[in-house]
C-alpha cells in the first residue's frame, strides 16, 4: 500500500513531518516541469521555408474543351447535265488544286456542232471583210465603162431622134411611127445611162452602212453560238472548286451521270477547323482572334497553336454548349494532311478578363479540412526578433496555370510560404531560405 495514501483513516495518523515532505515533493515536481517547458521553448529551431510574393495582376483564364477536327469547306460536286462518264482523273485520297479536272463526260456530238459553228463564223467574217474592203478597182472600172457605153448609145439615139423630127417637119417621106420609134429608143438609152451612172456611184461609195452593220451583227451572233456550245462542253468537265482532297467517288468510267446527282466529294483541310463545344459559363469570355492551344490524341508529340475565328451564338438546348470555331495551319507529310478530318481534339482556350485579382502560386495552398489556407510571413519586430507565420483562410477563384486567384485577409506584396508549409502551425518561427 502506498504510504502517501490520501485515505481519511490514515491521513489523521500522519505526522507533520510526513505531510511537509509530501508537499515538498509535489512542489519540486511542478517546478521541474515549468523549467523543462521554458527550456524547450527556448531551444525551438525556426522551420526553413521558401516564400513568394502575392501578386495583383490581370487574370488569364484557361480551360480545356473537347473538339473535333472538321474541314474548312466541303463540296459535293455534281453534274449539271446528263451524260456518260468518259474519264475519271482522281481517286479517293488524292490531293487536287483549284480548277483541276476531276471528271469528263462524253462530248462527241457537241464537238461536231462546235466545228460547224466555227465554219459558219468564218463565212460571216469573210462576208463582213468583203463589205468593209469596198469595191475592187476592176469593178469600178467596169461600171465606169458601162457609163461611157450608155452615154454613147444615148447620144446616138438623141441625134437620130433630132434628124427624124427635122425630116418629118420638112415633109420628107417619113412616117410618124418612125419618129416615135426614134423617141422611144432615145428614152431607153437615157435610162440605161442613168442606171450605169448609179452603178458607178455605188461602186465608188462601196456597201451601205446598214449592210455592214447587218454583217457585223451576224458575226456577233455566230460568236455567241460558239460560246454557247463551248459552255456546254465545259459543263461536261467537272473541275475542283478549291484546293483540297478527294474523299468520295460516286461514279465510275462508263457510268451514267444524271443532272443534279453527285459525282465526287472533296474537302478543304488547310487551314483546318476544330469545332469546340464551350459551356455557357465560359463562352462569354471567348473572343474572336483569341489564341487556342490544340492537341490531338492521335498526334501526342505535336502541339498546335490556333486562333478563334467564330463564336456561334446559338446553343445546343440539351447540353447548353456553344460551338466555337478554331482555325489552325495543317501541315502535310508525304503529300497528305497531318490532321485528318474527324480527329479527336483537346483545345485549351484562353480569355483575358477586364478585372485584376490577387494571385498566389498554387504551391502556397494548404488543405485544412474543407478550408484552404495560406501561411503569411510576419516579419520580425524590435520586441521580437523572430520571423513567424500567420494562417489566413482564403477563398479560391479563377486559375491560369501555376497561379490562382485568392480572396481573404491578404494584400498584394505580402509573402506567403510556397515550400515547407505542410507541417507549419500558426505563430511558428520560420527561417526564409533565399
Amino acid at each position: 500500500m502506498c504510504p502517501f495514501s490520501c485515505h481519511e483513516s490514515n491521513a489523521s495518523r500522519l505526522s507533520p513531518v510526513i505531510v511537509w515532505h509530501r508537499s515538498a515533493i509535489i512542489g519540486t515536481l511542478a517546478c521541474a516541469l515549468h523549467v523543462s517547458a521554458s527550456f524547450c521553448q527556448a531551444q525551438e529551431v525556426p522551420a526553413p521555408v521558401r516564400v513568394h510574393q502575392i501578386m495583383q495582376r490581370r487574370i488569364t483564364l484557361e480551360r480545356e474543351f473537347i473538339g473535333t477536327a472538321t474541314p474548312r469547306r466541303r463540296s459535293t460536286i455534281g453534274s449539271a447535265i446528263d451524260g456518260r462518264v468518259m474519264q475519271m482523273f482522281v481517286r479517293e485520297g488524292d490531293a487536287v488544286q483549284a480548277k483541276d479536272p476531276l471528271v469528263r463526260l462524253r462530248t462527241g456530238t457537241l464537238e461536231i456542232e462546235l466545228a460547224r459553228a466555227k465554219a459558219q463564223l468564218d463565212l460571216r467574217a469573210h462576208e463582213l471583210a468583203e463589205m468593209l474592203n469596198g469595191s475592187r478597182p476592176e469593178e469600178i472600172e467596169k461600171t465606169k465603162a458601162q457609163v461611157e457605153g450608155a452615154r454613147a448609145i444615148f447620144e446616138y439615139t438623141e441625134a437620130r431622134l433630132r434628124r427624124a423630127r427635122q425630116t418629118y417637119d420638112n415633109g420628107a417621106v417619113i412616117t410618124l411611127d418612125q419618129v416615135e420609134e426614134a423617141l422611144s429608143q432615145s428614152i431607153a438609152a437615157k435610162n440605161i445611162l442613168q442606171a450605169a451612172r448609179a452603178d458607178y456611184q455605188m461602186a465608188l461609195e462601196g456597201p451601205r452602212k446598214e449592210r455592214i452593220a447587218q454583217a457585223q451583227s451576224q458575226v456577233i451572233i455566230q460568236n455567241k453560238v460558239i460560246q454557247q456550245i463551248e459552255d456546254r462542253i465545259k459543263l461536261h468537265t467537272l473541275k475542283a472548286p478549291f484546293d483540297g482532297y478527294i474523299v468520295k467517288r460516286h461514279n465510275e468510267v462508263g457510268g451514267w451521270a444524271s443532272a443534279g446527282k453527285p459525282v465526287v466529294e472533296m474537302v478543304e483541310l488547310n487551314p483546318m477547323e476544330v469545332e469546340v463545344l464551350v459551356s455557357e459559363k465560359f463562352v462569354t469570355h471567348v473572343r474572336p482572334t483569341a489564341e487556342a492551344i490544340v492537341r490531338f490524341d492521335a498526334l501526342p508529340d505535336r502541339e498546335f497553336v490556333g486562333e478563334v475565328i467564330r463564336v456561334v451564338p446559338q446553343a445546343d438546348l440539351r447540353s447548353r454548349t456553344f460551338p466555337v470555331k478554331v482555325q489552325l495551319v495543317n501541315p502535310t507529310r508525304a503529300n497528305q494532311p497531318l490532321i485528318k478530318a474527324g480527329m479527336f481534339a483537346r483545345v485549351t482556350l484562353t480569355s483575358h478578363l477586364a478585372n485584376e485579382a490577387l494571385m498566389v502560386l498554387k504551391d502556397s495552398l494548404v488543405l485544412n479540412g474543407n478550408r484552404r489556407i495560406v501561411f503569411v510571413i510576419v516579419p520580425a519586430s524590435q520586441q521580437d526578433n523572430t520571423t513567424t507565420v500567420k494562417a489566413v483562410p482564403v477563398t479560391l477563384g479563377n486559375s491560369d496555370g501555376l497561379w490562382i486567384e485568392v480572396r481573404g485577409d491578404i494584400t498584394a506584396g505580402q509573402r506567403v510560404v510556397i515550400k515547407g508549409n505542410e507541417r507549419l502551425r500558426p505563430q511558428q518561427a520560420v527561417r526564409v531560405i533565399p
